[in-house]
This record gives structure tokens, C-alpha cells and sequence, in this order.
């Protein structure tokens, strides 16, 4: 049985943690993303303003008249990033405008610059949806066998060899110390590497996710797909405007500050307002309601209120942000989770490593005994 599981253990290590290793450094880097991505792009993102508040409504119509297009998105100021964000539907870049008089600050292709490819790294590895579907497959087997399968080689089959588990040993030599630095480092990890790993395949595979959630809490309804969900479309009729749906915004939950505000990109299309009760980069759960519209009637197509939508998918949606990125403790969960980011990568080196010290230590007996 042991054979097995070490045969087991070591193949799929091996053949995952080179991605598990890449989804890991880039999520070590992404961590303080708010931060940096202000700091990396002031210009765009930092306002030397102060005062009132520049209307959302005349901004969008600022941005459409300058570059003769219509709007797709409107992004407000939160979480560390100062400024309105504008994408509109044709045009390729981000137009960013000062929260407070209007100005135009200029554009850039990426909305996060350079962090808007650190996060497609770690999400899909540049591949698009096939990617999403490997980093997925290689979190599940983390999950799943990886950290089942390493803690049950790591347990200690006498309690008297416990303590060497728990501990790095003292004056060991160089196979040794790489043997404990990958069987103690990954039991002590194993419970946040767990954690890690359920919450990011919930990006990859959304409605299994949804569904095993619903099946462990006991709920009926599902939180349908966002991008399922659809206009009834009307011939000839006229689509309610930027102006019209920033008004209906509005009436939306006065206690919660503005995220987002989507409007549809095709005949069929939704209007989606999104809100957060925390504009910060804040502790605890991420309360983000969501509404969408039929975009001709203005009725509510769905709408995600995160105190009393299902369990299940207040659950998914209130707590898995936050805790995949360390955000759930606030800055002592942040610096945690920058730090075991890159353990994925080291416990992979690690064990190539005793691999290959075994591989080599065979080799030597069988052409000794020869």
C-alpha cells in the first residue's frame, strides 16, 4: 500500500507542481496587487484632488463625446485605487478620470498593467480556458491527493518518531535536511495549501463548486451563471441609457459604496450593478451584492444580495475571494499567504530532489551488486 502512495505522491507532485509552482508565485505576487497597482500607476490611479465628488453620469458622457464611443464599463474608486475607470465598447484601452474634477489621465491597454498578466498567469496560464481547465485539474489533485496522500506517508508509524515529524533534525546531512525540509515544511502547510486549493478551483470550476457547496449546506436554489443570463429582447425598442441606469443604481443599497456598473454588449445582454459593503482592502468576508437588468424593461433579472441569497451561495461568494487571497485576516493573512505562495514551488523542488538522491542511491546499489 505504502508503494502505491509513494508512487502516487511522486508522479503527480511531479508532473503538477511545475504549474502548481507557477500558480503559486504569481498568487505570492498578487497579494498586495491594490497596493501596488496605485502605487506602480499614481498617475492613473492616485488623485491629488480633493473635494467634491465628480458625477459618475457626466464623466461616462465626458468619455463618450472625447472618443465618439459608447460605454461598456464604468469602474469606481475602491479598494486603494482612487479614480473612475472607464473601458468603452469598441476601443481596446482603459480611460482613467479623476475622481474629483473629471480630468482626463490617459490610458492604458491593461487595466491593472502589469498585474492584469500576473493574474492571467495564475489563473490560466496565458491559455484561456484550457488553462483555467489545468490549473483547476492541478488544485483539485493538491487538494485531493497531494496533501491526503503526503500526510498519510508523513504519519509516523511508532508515536516515538512523531517528534522527528515535527522537526527539522539537527546536524543532518545534506539528503536529510532536504528530506525534512519537504516532510516537515509540507505537514505544517498542508492545512493552508488545503485551504488555498479548494477556494482557487472554485475560479476554474464555478458550478461544480456551486454544486458540491449546495450539496454540503443543504441548498436548493443555485446562483445562476452571470454570464447565462439574458435581456428579453424587444425589436426596434430602445435599450435604457448610461444616464437611466445609473439612476436605477442609485436606489440600490445607499449604505454600500459604488463598484461597477456593466452595460450590455449586445442585443441580449445585461445590465449589471455591482456594490461593495467595504471600499478598502478590508478583513472578514467581501460582501459584494450584485444586480442585473433586462436592459429594455429595467426589471431585475437576478439579484445577489449577500446576507439573504442562499447559503450556499453566500458562502461562495461572501468568503472565497477573501480567503484565496489572504484577505480574510487582514494584513497578517496577506503576509502569510505572500509567503506560502511559494511553498507549492519548494516542496516540488524539494521532492525532484529526494527523487532524485533515491533514483541515484538505486543506480549506485545496482551497480555495486553487479
Amino acid at each position: 500500500m505504502k508503494k502505491v502512495l509513494v508512487f502516487v505522491h511522486l508522479w503527480v507532485g511531479l508532473v503538477s507542481g511545475a504549474v502548481l509552482s507557477v500558480v503559486g508565485i504569481t498568487g505570492s505576487l498578487y497579494v498586495f496587487q491594490p497596493e501596488l497597482t496605485g502605487l506602480f500607476y499614481s498617475q492613473y490611479y492616485q488623485t491629488q484632488n480633493t473635494g467634491p465628488v465628480f458625477p459618475a453620469a457626466q464623466v461616462v458622457q465626458k468619455a463618450e463625446a472625447q472618443f465618439q464611443e459608447p460605454i461598456a464599463t464604468l469602474n469606481f474608486p475602491t479598494r486603494e485605487l482612487e479614480n473612475y475607470q472607464i473601458k468603452l465598447l469598441k476601443k481596446k484601452e482603459w480611460l482613467f478620470y479623476d475622481f474629483h474634477t473629471g480630468e482626463f489621465l490617459g490610458e492604458m491597454k491593461q487595466r491593472r498593467g502589469v498585474f492584469e498578466g500576473i493574474l492571467e498567469l495564475h489563473r490560466q496560464l496565458t491559455l484561456g480556458e484550457t488553462g483555467s481547465l489545468i490549473t483547476g485539474t492541478c488544485a483539485l489533485l493538491m487538494a485531493i491527493v497531494l496533501l491526503s496522500t503526503g500526510l498519510y506517508l508523513w504519519f509516523p508509524r511508532k508515536k516515538r518518531l512523531l517528534k522527528d515529524g515535527l522537526r527539522y533534525k539537527k546536524g543532518a546531512g545534506p539528503k536529510r535536511r532536504v528530506y525534512d525540509l519537504h516532510n516537515v515544511t509540507g505537514f505544517y502547510a498542508s492545512i493552508p495549501l488545503f485551504i488555498m486549493a479548494v477556494t482557487g478551483v472554485n475560479f476554474a470550476f464555478p458550478e461544480e463548486t456551486q454544486t458540491a457547496f449546495n450539496q454540503i449546506t443543504a441548498t436548493t436554489e443555485r446562483m445562476p451563471a452571470g454570464k447565462k443570463l439574458k435581456s428579453a429582447y424587444v425589436a426596434n425598442a430602445e435599450s435604457i441609457d448610461v444616464e437611466q441606469a445609473l439612476q436605477r443604481m442609485a436606489t440600490y443599497y445607499p449604505n454600500h459604496a459604488k463598484r461597477s456598473l456593466a452595460m450590455p454588449k449586445d442585443s441580449v445582454g445585461t445590465i449589471l450593478f455591482t456594490f461593495v459593503e467595504d471600499p478598502t482592502v478590508g478583513a472578514g468576508p467581501e460582501l459584494r451584492p450584485m444586480v442585473y437588468l433586462d436592459q429594455y424593461t429595467g426589471k431585475e433579472i437576478y439579484h445577489f444580495n449577500p446576507e439573504t441569497s442562499p447559503r450556499g451561495a453566500r458562502i461562495l461568494r461572501n468568503w472565497f475571494i477573501p480567503i484565496h487571497f489572504g484577505e480574510v485576516g487582514g494584513y497578517v493573512t496577506r503576509v502569510l499567504w505572500f509567503v506560502l505562495g511559494f511553498l507549492p514551488a519548494f516542496l516540488w523542488v524539494s521532492g525532484f530532489v529526494i527523487w532524485r538522491n533515491k533514483k541515484c542511491k538505486n543506480k549506485f546499489a545496482t551497480v555495486k551488486a553487479g
